[in-house]
């Protein structure tokens, strides 16, 4: 049975210093408004008009590429094959889905025409033609994985983490990520952890370390850890994990049960990686 690429994204308003926080989805529909086109590699892309389904917001992007191709024919007044170049379009769409509530982006890819950073792109290339609503697509980040790296190595000695303001508050992250950023009141901060060389012991990772994995599991952190295991020098590093979901697709399938194949990865999705 052919297979549908499913990737997870971050659809998430820009840290703001004011009281008033708008409203998350008519944000988003503002600003994947299907009367715009934005240009990319010359490409104009497009986004269908949205709409919600089942609770989740629903929608396709692609893009329709002008061009010619020389097709050849038969000409019955000179009785001969010729070859003529005519109009022909590139076009090429995926399906989307986001989950209000988490803020989660779930996306169809069809390589080679539409990639993780294509879509990505081209999202992000719409939210930026509205700065004044203030949306952004962030990388996930598989900081879970982070664990079995660690039980992988026999010490730590570097650990590193650029951490981003959270949406809306602080209320449901580790108290450390309130103290770094929000008793300073910094938009972003970088945590950098390291042993000397001449060390023969490593990081705890049991104490703030964990605390801020754990904040990268809601998507505001990457981290780049090194560890040793014999001689060996272990890298973790979470930007090149893109979650990735594999998902069984039947022939000709309508547009709602495409969606709801998605809708069904996003749970899957969040249930693994927030519950």
């Amino acid at each position: 049975m052919p297979q549908m690429l499913v990737y997870f994204s971050k659809v998430t308003h820009k840290p703001q210093r004011t009281l008033f926080q708008r409203s998350f989805d008519i944000d988003v529909q503002e600003a994947i408004s299907p009367d715009k086109s934005i240009s990319r590699y010359g490409r104009p892309w497009r986004f269908s008009k949205p709409k919600i389904h089942h609770g989740y917001l629903v929608g396709k992007l692609g893009f329709v590429s002008p061009g010619t191709e020389t097709r050849a024919d038969y000409d019955e007044q000179i009785k001969d094959f010729i070859e003529q170049t005519v109009d022909s379009k590139q076009s090429m769409f995926v399906f989307w889905a986001i989950d209000l509530s988490e803020q989660v982006l779930a996306f169809e890819a069809k390589p080679p025409d539409i990639m993780y950073q294509s879509f990505k792109g081209a999202f992000e290339g719409f939210l930026a033609e509205r700065p004044d609503i203030g949306l952004t697509v962030e990388d996930f980040v598989q900081t879970s994985k982070f664990v079995a790296w660690v039980k992988n190595v026999e010490r730590v000695i570097s650990f590193k983490a650029n951490l981003r303001a959270p949406n809306p508050n602080f209320s449901k992250h580790p108290k450390i990520i309130q103290e770094i950023l929000g008793d300073t009141n910094a938009d972003r901060a970088r945590l950098e952890l390291v042993k000397l060389k001449d060390s023969t012991d490593g990081l705890n990772t049991e104490t703030t370390i964990k605390d801020v994995v754990k904040y990268g599991e809601d998507g505001y952190s990457s981290i780049v850890a090194r560890g040793e295991k014999g001689e060996r020098l272990k890298i973790f590093d979470s930007r090149k994990r893109v979650p990735l979901e594999r998902v069984d697709i039947p022939k000709g399938i309508a547009d709602d049960a495409k969606w709801n194949l998605i809708i069904d990865a996003v749970r899957k999705f969040i249930n693994e990686t927030f519950k």
